[in-house]
Parts: C-alpha cells; structure tokens; sequence
C-alpha cells in the first residue's frame, strides 16, 4: 500500500478514535461517577440504564442511518455527526455540573443517536477510500483503533473518578470531566473534515421502510441471497451482547468481589481493550487479505474457556485479569472475519443498507444483554452473570461452527 493511500487512511481512523474514546470515557464516567449519586443498591440499575439507552437509538433509527449512507455522502454524514457531538457533550457537561442521572442520561442517549446515524457511513467508507484490497486492513485497523479508543476512554474515566480521592485536585474534578469531554468532541470534528474518499454516486431510487420491523424482515430477506451473511451477522450481534456483558459485569464484579478501585477497575478494563486489539491485530496477520472463517470457532472455543474457568474457579485479581484479557484476545480473533465477510461480500450502496441491519441486529442483542444482566446479577451475582457469557459463548461457536461457510475448514496457520 503506497503512502498516499495509507495518509488517506489517517483523518477517518483518528475521527473514529476519538469518538470512540469520547463515547466510552462519558459512559463510564456514568458508571463510576452517577452511581455515587445513588443508593448502592442502585448501582447495577443505574448501569444497566445507562448501556440500554446507548442502544436504543440503533434499534429504532438503524433504518434511516442506513437510508442517510446510501443516498448522500458518507464523509458529509461523519462529518455532521461530529458537530453534533459538541452540543451533546455540553449536555453531558450539564448534567455532571448539577449531579443530575437524569440530564447524563440523557446525554447518553443523544450520543448514542449520533452513533447510530453515522455508524453505516463510517464502515461503509472503507472500500471507498482503500478498495477491496484494502478492506481487510481498513477493517482490522478500524477495529483496532476502536478498542484502542475503548482502551483510553474507559481508563482515563476510571482516573478522573478517582480525582476526588486527592484532597488538593477535588473541587476540579467536574471542571477536568466537562472540559475534556468537549475537547474530544472539538478536536474529532476537525479531524473528520480532512475524510476526503472517492465516494461512489448515492443512490436514492428505491425505496427504503423506514419502520425498524420491517427493515429487519426485508434486509433478513434480501440478505439469504448471499450464503452464510445472515448468520455472520446474528455471529456479530452476539459478541457485542457477550462484550456488553462483560464490559457491564467487570464493573460490578471488580467493586464487589474484588474490591477495587475505580482507577484499577478501569486499568483492567483497559487491558481487556488491548486484549482484543490484540487479536484483531493477529488475526489481520494471519488473514494476509483473505477470508479465513475458520478462526471464528477457534476465537469463540478460547473465549469459552477462559470465562468459564472464571465462572469455576472465582479468582483472585491477578488471575480474573489474566483470564478476561485472554477472553478479550479470542474475542477479536472471533470478530474480525465476521466484519471482513461483510465487507467482502456486499457491494456498492447496498453495504450501507446491510451495515444498519448489522447495527439494528447487534444492538437489539446489546439491549437483551442489558436486561439479562439486571436479572442476573440482582437474583444471583457477578459471577453468574460469567456463567450466562459462557453458556451464550458456546451456543454461538457451534452455530458458527456449523453455519458460516469456512467456518468448519480448519488449516494450519
């Protein structure tokens, strides 16, 4: 790949990142900071709400966002979302200003909003600045840098959080949380303005329902046409239920069985991101440009191990964080060829259409993880919640095994 195409690359990546990290550092300051608001026993309530209402807007706007990405310019629609995102973290500011649930929630909901309607236009843009040879690295590069984002956003949530534990930097605290939060948002937009793709021509000729329901039966439909798309994306749906799950139980676990700090908390939270970096790292080396379905299984048989020996074992903090980062390794391994099958396989605008039928899919999956989280860990515990991931886990690795086309050839590496 010459420098111009890799230069080309960089407005798009650092756009993504930043809103990425943007995204994850006000989610958590949600966790760490409004739960204190709170009686404890609210705590995994106020979590629970606050990762619900993230993805409500994928569920009930996917249609339009897809709509949006095949009939006007995706660098025009990023582009938008990111000026959007200034205000909405003025809110969020509001809200931390007057230690108000309601207001940051809110913010929440706006910011996943303008996730959601910008989220075709950003993947979809892929091909159009790479081509499909550079599918497999904008892809695995994209979600790299997404986790590299999670990885930043959650840790540097965890440290402000703690702020207030230093007498001397406590009456800041809010004013560092509201500052950053709009730096993040300023310097993302700025950054998108620079994404100049050679886009192919809108199309706006048929029509597009706009009813999420009937979004999802006929992309359902349209999509058996291509062998193994629908269950690839039931497969993505799923690990971002299994990652929701985790990322909400981590939280509870750490505080409550463990009993760490905010700022430990999110250094392991940070390690899990670098954990699946990792394994979308390695599994772009070993792809080499091609599709090779066949680590999905193994990702997913990995992932199935180490959670369930959390769930068997209960243990110490060393061992949790070794374990759930490896988790986290096998998970981008899972990840990664389930987005470049996509990628692959889907042509012209239509990619836009059938990534918000990914997102509508994967994040109905998210909102049910949401309630199987309330659910399980009020009637049992954290470690339970680890014992549901396992079992989710290994329903998925078979079904991939035995559907996605590849999946079922194993080589050698």
């Amino acid at each position: 790949m010459n420098k111009t195409v890799n230069t080309s690359w960089l407005p798009l990546f650092i756009t993504n990142f930043l809103g990425v990290l943007n995204d994850n550092y006000l989610k958590y300051l949600v966790f760490f900071i409004s739960t204190t608001w709170m009686m404890k026993d609210q705590e995994s309530i106020v979590i629970m709400l606050a990762s619900a209402l993230f993805v409500v807007p994928y569920i009930a706007f996917s249609p339009i966002a897809g709509k949006l990405a095949r009939d006007h310019s995706k660098a025009k629609i990023i582009q938008r979302a990111k000026l959007y995102e200034i205000p909405i973290m003025a809110i969020a500011s509001l809200g931390f200003i007057l230690q108000n649930v309601a207001i940051t929630m809110f913010a929440i909901f706006l910011m996943g909003l303008q996730s959601c309607l910008f989220s075709p236009a950003k993947y979809g843009i892929i091909r159009d600045i790479g081509g499909k040879e550079g599918i497999p690295f904008g892809t695995g590069a994209m979600e790299m840098l997404t986790f590299m984002g999670v990885l930043i956003g959650t840790y540097i949530a965890g440290v402000t959080s703690d702020i207030s534990l230093v007498e001397s930097l406590s009456p800041y605290r809010t004013l560092i949380v509201c500052a950053a939060l709009i730096f993040f948002a300023i310097i993302g937009w700025l950054f998108s303005l620079k994404i100049a793709p050679k886009e192919s021509v809108p199309d706006d000729e048929d029509e597009t329902t706009l009813n999420p329901i009937l979004f999802l039966i006929r992309s359902y439909k349209w999509s058996k046409q291509i062998k193994g798309l629908n269950i690839v994306i039931i497969g993505l749906a799923t690990f971002w239920a299994i990652g929701s799950l985790l990322q909400m139980n981590i939280t509870v676990h750490c505080r409550n069985m463990l009993d760490l700090s905010d700022t430990a908390t999110s250094t392991i939270m940070a390690l899990v991101a670098i954990g699946i970096g990792a394994g979308c790292y390695v599994t772009g080396v070993i792809s080499n440009r091609k599709l090779k379905m066949y680590l999905v299984p193994m990702g997913g048989l990995g992932m199935l191990l180490c959670v369930s020996t959390i769930f068997i074992v209960n243990p110490s903090t060393l061992l949790f964080t070794v374990l759930i980062v490896l988790t986290a390794f096998f998970a981008g391994i899972f990840k990664i060829p389930l987005n470049s099958f996509i990628q692959d396989r889907v042509h012209g605008r239509k990619l836009g259409l059938i990534l918000a039928y990914n997102n509508l899919m994967l994040f109905s999956f998210i909102l049910l993880s949401a309630g199987i989280f309330g659910v399980v860990e009020s009637m049992a515990d954290s470690l339970m919640v680890f014992g549901a991931v396992a079992a989710i886990t290994l329903i998925i690795t078979v079904v991939a095994w035995l559907r996605i086309p590849g999946a079922n050839q194993l080589k050698s590496l």
